[in-house]
């Protein structure tokens, strides 16, 4: 793109962060180089057209801000002169690029094939439906294009006249008019008002409520009371409110749903922004909870500045959760940044029961308690009032028919079992090659524990530099990965795809390795054997068919229905066969989506939104997907749900079934008699009626008890995340006292040595090497576009001579003279220190026990 267009670009970001008010000063600071009739007019499309004089008349252009740099000073929009700043920054660096690109080539001729390699396909399947590596560092995505997301306009209230008793006093009525009044579009409904007041009542509280009744809403509501009762308190005082979401997904669905209860100036953060430049001029922001964790650790948001937080889907908290990181500066002494003012906390959550493993093994009372004491709420707010309950059954539909209907033993034909013999036969001869295989023997081909065991067994083969093994057993992964879904999707589609696979994989060494090509052959031949009997005696299966007669059933009628399965390979297999079925033609208009990080396939945030519009509107009426829309993301109504040979926990469950919303929808599972899923699905519906008890027991509970609980349970996870905090603290005196060490840096790949072990450094969580030397021994891939990522200017990735990718090809844009530097994944390298005979790595940079790291020196601004 020019920089025309980029400058372009910037102007309308600043536009949408600027307030009518904002325009009409502005405009009038621009005086007589806008047209009079603009001057006063403050409305977006004005502004525009302001900008545009502007830049006919040289005033302003991608070169030469400083004309408008003054004038949004002048009306303390400081962040806009970020954003303007921000810009200058990065075209003085990107200017800079032709010459970066010469070093580069100088370095190492740069690739421009964009076949995959060898090592690129194996990452894939070792991280098959994860996160992909990010080529920045191990805590944030690359940056993608911003979100488009215009709120309406924050009209201006008379604050001191709303009359705020309906929130507070269960006898003050809640009118229609005074919905009005407030602004709101919508009325809430009496269990939604019963909510409001329990959770004012409480302060900090849980919202338990069944999906699809109003969670968001409800959420949306409180802020604007607190916000109202701030203004009245302390009239032109800032408020602020985080709205955290569990996924970058639905950060415009909630974004939007909060700015339509007006008033409140709500903005969405996108990938390239941080809280603090937005913290200061809007009232809400909608931001994944890495966004505030990241701030926080930095010291450029603190707590204190915040009236609210609100976490979405708070049932999120096991673990390392980013929810749990938040809630440790929160509750935790050693990271508590000030006891003056800590903001109120609301969770939101359909589901009382815990994501931890060990927590999900205790009853469901317990779990609640859990939850609370992460979120610092010694209470939840549910609808308690029988002519409430009464009136939520009644206006928030759930499935009629949620049996096991499509759960049956499925039987294959003969010509399966021959394809399958055929297909086992060949993995089997693969592993004859492999050393230590007695391992794999005790595990069924392609099931979790034998995929994990090969894994170990590829590690431990890596440590040793063995390069043959380590090969096998990339071999037997790319044959065994998608092992059961020959039995779940067409046959053919799934041979084909992890033909293509090997082929790519076998394609990506840039030099013969004898044992890849032995097994290569060996697969290619058998693999196209395969391929031509089915071709000739097509299997049969009937797992498929099932699906298919159901989706006839259901395909009469204006209705929509929503597949939901365990993969992205198997959301785009099973789309592109339902596309194409003959049976379905004219009937089944299906679409699909998946996540942003993902091996096989992978959509953008605009391409999810392009598809959701497809099924929203005519063009689609069924939706495959991944558990993307499982949680919290909001689709059309669906007449049906069907989750095919995918079942999660108890979680999963509840939400998935909480998609069909339509009257008299259905809910399905398809998958084998007495099958883990099956046994997995019959555990959570027990697991799901002990929630539903332990919800409607509420108003009996022994509320005293419960705090008392909750307030035990809250001391002993300060002082089990205390003892985490330590415990990294004394790894890192251990690393300092250790401090560095003489060794080398080698690829786990190929045992190519990359350099020595002095040449690494960090920056935050990225380890990088910027030393010339190691640039000599490997490849720059360089991209035709740079990307700018905050503070960095990603340029493409760095390759070893096998192929295999060792990590980012960039420049920290507030450092050039670091020059290009390649940004390291972990998982790509091992260690060799001196006087030690074996390899040494680690599967994440803060695994790391054996050497210390220079850190880099930042400089003061």
């Amino acid at each position: 793109m020019s920089e025309d267009f980029d400058f372009r670009v910037v102007l309308i970001k600043i536009q949408n962060l600027l307030s009518d008010s904002d325009r009409k000063q502005l405009h009038f600071l621009f005086g007589e180089d806008i047209p009079r009739t603009l001057q006063e007019d403050g409305s977006l499309s004005s502004s525009i057209d302001a900008f545009q004089r502007l830049l006919d008349g040289a005033k302003i252009s991608s070169t030469n801000s400083g004309y408008l740099v003054r004038a949004l000073r002048e009306i303390n929009r400081e962040d806009c002169v970020k954003r303007l700043s921000e810009y200058d920054k990065l075209i003085s660096k990107v200017n800079q690029t032709e010459q970066d690109r010469n070093e580069a080539s100088t370095i190492s001729q740069p690739s421009q094939s964009n076949c995959p390699t060898s090592a690129d396909i194996m990452l894939d399947i070792e991280d098959e439906d994860g996160g992909t590596a990010t080529l920045l560092s191990q805590t944030e995505p690359q940056s993608a294009p911003s979100i488009p997301f215009e709120p309406p306009v924050a009209e201006p209230m008379d604050f001191q006249s709303i009359d705020l008793k309906p929130f507070e006093d269960y006898a003050c009525e809640w009118t229609e008019d005074y919905s009005k009044v407030l602004g709101l579009k919508q009325h809430p409904r009496s269990y939604q008002i019963e909510i409001i007041r329990d959770a004012i009542r409480h302060k900090n509280t849980i919202v338990c409520l069944r999906t699809g009744a109003g969670k968001t809403f409800i959420a949306s509501v409180l802020i604007k009371y607190y916000f109202i009762k701030k203004q009245k308190e302390q009239p032109n005082s800032n408020f602020s409110a985080l709205f955290f979401v569990p996924r970058k997904a639905i950060r415009l669905q909630q974004a939007k749903a909060v700015s339509e209860i007006g008033n409140l100036r709500v903005q969405l953060c996108q990938d390239d922004q941080t809280i603090d430049q937005l913290i200061d001029t809007h009232h809400v922001i909608v931001a994944t909870p890495k966004k505030f964790g990241n701030c926080l650790s930095k010291g450029t948001v603190r707590l204190a500045q915040l009236d609210l937080l609100i976490f979405d889907e708070c049932h999120n908290t096991s673990g390392g959760n980013p929810y749990c990181e938040i809630m440790q500066y929160y509750l935790c002494p050693m990271k508590q940044q000030s006891t003056s003012s800590i903001p109120l906390i609301i969770g939101l959550t359909a589901t009382v029961s815990a994501k931890d493993a060990n927590e999900k093994k205790e009853p469901i009372d317990k779990n609640l308690v859990s939850i609370c004491s992460k979120m610092a709420s010694l209470t939840i707010s549910t609808v308690c009032d029988p002519a409430n309950i009464e009136e939520m059954n009644r206006e928030i539909s759930r499935p009629k028919n949620d049996q096991f209907e499509c759960v049956q033993t499925f039987q294959y034909d003969a010509y399966f079992d021959e394809y399958s013999k055929m297909y086992k036969g060949l993995v089997e001869q693969i592993k004859q090659h492999l050393d230590n295989r007695g391992s794999l023997n005790e595990h069924e081909i392609g099931s979790p524990s034998f995929i994990g065991q090969l894994v170990l067994l590829k590690r431990s083969f890596e440590m040793k530099g063995d390069v043959n093994n380590t090969i096998i057993c990339d071999y037997l992964l790319l044959l065994t990965k998608k092992y059961s879904a020959l039995r779940d999707l067409p046959f053919d589609m799934v041979v084909k795809s992890i033909k293509e696979k090997i082929d790519q994989y076998h394609d990506g060494y840039e030099r013969p390795v004898d044992m890849d090509d032995t097994l290569y052959e060996r697969c290619r031949t058998e693999l196209k054997n395969i391929l031509e009997k089915y071709t000739e005696h097509p299997a049969v299966n009937p797992k498929l068919e099932s699906l298919v007669q159901l989706l006839k059933r259901h395909a009469l009628g204006a209705t929509k229905g929503l597949v939901l399965v365990k993969t992205t390979f198997y959301v785009k297999t099973l789309h592109d066969y339902l596309s194409t079925h003959p049976e379905l033609i004219n009937l089944v208009k299906p679409t699909w989506i998946v996540g942003q990080n993902s091996a096989d396939h992978s959509l953008t945030i605009h391409d999810q939104e392009a598809k959701l519009q497809q099924f929203r509107g005519n063009e689609c009426n069924v939706l495959i997907a991944t558990d993307i829309v499982q949680e919290g993301l909001d689709i059309p109504t669906c007449s049906y749900v069907i989750r095919y040979e995918f079942v999660s926990d108890e979680i999963g469950t509840i939400q998935s079934r909480g998609r069909a919303r339509a009257q008299n929808s259905s809910y399905y599972l398809i998958t084998e008699q007495d099958s883990i899923n099956h046994t997995r699905e019959k555990n959570n519906k027990t697991r799901e009626d002990y929630m539903e008890e332990t919800i409607a027991e509420w108003p009996r509970f022994d509320k005293e008890k419960f705090r008392n609980d909750v307030e035990a349970k809250t001391k002993s996870l300060i002082k089990a995340w205390e003892t985490d905090l330590q415990n990294e603290q004394k790894q890192r005196n251990v690393l300092r006292q250790v401090g560095r060490k003489d060794g080398a840096i080698y690829c786990r790949k190929c045992n190519a040595k990359l350099g020595e072990l002095s040449w690494l450094k960090k920056r935050n969580t990225t380890y990088f090497i910027n030393n010339v030397e190691f640039f000599t021994g490997t490849e720059c891939k360089l991209d035709k576009t740079y990307t700018n990522f905050q503070e960095n200017l990603v340029m493409g990735e760095v390759k070893c001579t096998c192929g295999d990718s060792l990590g980012g090809c960039q420049k920290f844009m507030d450092r050039p003279e670091l020059g290009t530097l390649c940004a390291l994944k972990c998982k790509q390298i091992k260690f060799k220190l001196v006087d030690e005979p074996n390899y040494i790595e680690f599967a994440q940079w803060s695994k790391n026990n054996r050497f210390d790291v220079e850190e880099l020196q930042e400089i003061d601004n």
